[in-house]
């Protein structure tokens, strides 16, 4: 008998394959969650399926039925290829996901390069406009945005009771998959101030320096880059005024620029301080490797935390694999992705839980002392009434 833990994980995962209790996608998916080699993971499976021929059926006297993973994959192969709408490689780790995908189901890809950068906005626009997307990944008030304008499809994924009710919706229009806090990237090649709060970023040497990620009424990322200008600010919560007033100041100083902090842009310099998802900066700087150098800080003063959830398009062209791509990031493999991207996963508590986090993977991320001062807001009442007011007060002050 196995008596290592991941020996015995091993001799279980095989065993239910070969009863057919779990499908060949689910087998490589939890296998790989155990850090075990692709070699390894080959291995095992190439074992299990030989051995897989000569296990009686489980229903007597008839053939076991085909287990209901095994049926949206061969669903979603018979498409032969997912539509994804704002889903770049360096967002979240979705590189990583990206491979997930090719490995387990070898169903081609599109929209990657031609709407990769889209904002949120962009999204459902391209959803409404083209009908060609089949899965998007948007922030959560974007996602209640579609559900209204009947963009989306319902649909629940294997492990929807892992996530908190105010994260996801209860038809199953939208869930979230990750999310994240905003921080400042900061370029120290390029800066020479010490850059520790938000009011450091009104310094009159960071002139055309400093950058969102597009409209924040378009842009998920820069809605709660207001909104945590507001915290810091007197605002809160109910109130997201002094955010916007905070950056009609930036801009006042001549220090907002319009180029989007983009990986692209900080690693170019054309950015040399991007207010943005603390995941993404430190993928620039894991990204950049010391050219320029990137220095990632979560203002004390006032932060939010800020969810993304995936989404099935009711047009979707390809529904199968649309459902197939969401199992897919849902799962123990597909949430550790987003954390090795920094980004902290919808199933957090249940994999900790479980003790499938690696230790190396906990110990790259940041300090929990820096996470003391941030806000979580899940009150999708308050976040719909910010977004409405932010609508107003950017055309009034900022764009004016």
């Amino acid at each position: 008998m196995a008596t290592d833990p991941v020996q015995r994980r091993v001799v279980e995962l095989s065993h239910s394959y070969m009863t057919a209790q779990i499908s060949r996608r689910t087998l490589l998916i939890r296998l790989g969650a155990l850090g075990l080699s692709l070699p390894t993971v080959s291995a095992i499976v190439a074992a299990c399926t030989s051995a897989a021929t000569s296990v009686p059926s489980a229903a007597a006297g008839g053939p076991v039925a085909e287990p209901a993973e095994a049926a949206l994959l061969s669903a979603a192969k018979g498409e032969g290829m997912l539509y994804l709408t704002g889903i770049p490689p360096e967002w979240a780790n979705y590189q990583g996901q990206f491979d997930l995908w090719d490995a387990l189901t070898g169903i081609k890809r599109d929209g990657i390069t031609t709407e990769g950068e889209y904002t949120s906005g962009q999204e459902l626009d391209s959803i409404k406009n083209t009908k060609k997307p089949d899965v998007g990944d948007v922030g959560i008030t974007f996602g209640a945005q579609a559900k209204a304008a009947g963009l989306v499809a319902n649909y629940k994924h294997a492990h929807w009771d892992d996530v908190d009710a105010s994260l996801k919706d209860p038809d199953g229009a939208w869930c979230m998959e990750y999310y994240g806090t905003e921080a400042f990237a900061i370029n120290t090649d390029a800066v020479k101030i010490d850059i520790k709060d938000w009011t450091d970023l009104l310094d009159p040497s960071l002139k055309n320096s400093v950058g969102i990620d597009g409209d924040p009424t378009k842009a998920s990322d820069s809605f709660f880059a207001v909104w945590s200008a507001a915290f810091a600010n007197g605002g809160g919560a109910d109130d997201i005024g002094p955010g916007v007033e905070w950056f009609n100041k930036l801009q006042a100083a001549g220090n907002l620029t319009p180029a989007r902090a983009t990986q692209a842009n900080m690693l170019s310099g054309e950015v040399k301080v991007g207010i943005k998802w603390e995941y993404l900066g430190l993928g620039d700087r894991d990204k950049a490797a010391g050219a320029p150098n990137i220095k990632v800080v979560i203002p004390p003063s006032g932060s939010v935390t800020g969810p993304y959830v995936s989404i099935i398009t009711a047009a979707a062209p390809h529904p199968n694999a649309a459902k197939l791509w969401n199992e897919m990031l849902f799962s123990d493999a597909g949430q550790l992705n987003y954390l090795k991207g920094y980004a902290h996963p919808a199933r957090y508590a249940a994999l900790a839980t479980a003790g499938k986090i690696p230790a190396d993977l906990l110990a790259k991320l940041p300090s929990a002392d820096a996470y003391k001062t941030v806000t979580t807001i899940t009150d999708q009442a308050k976040v719909d009434a910010a977004k409405a007011k932010l609508g107003t007060l950017w055309k009034l002050v900022v764009n004016q």
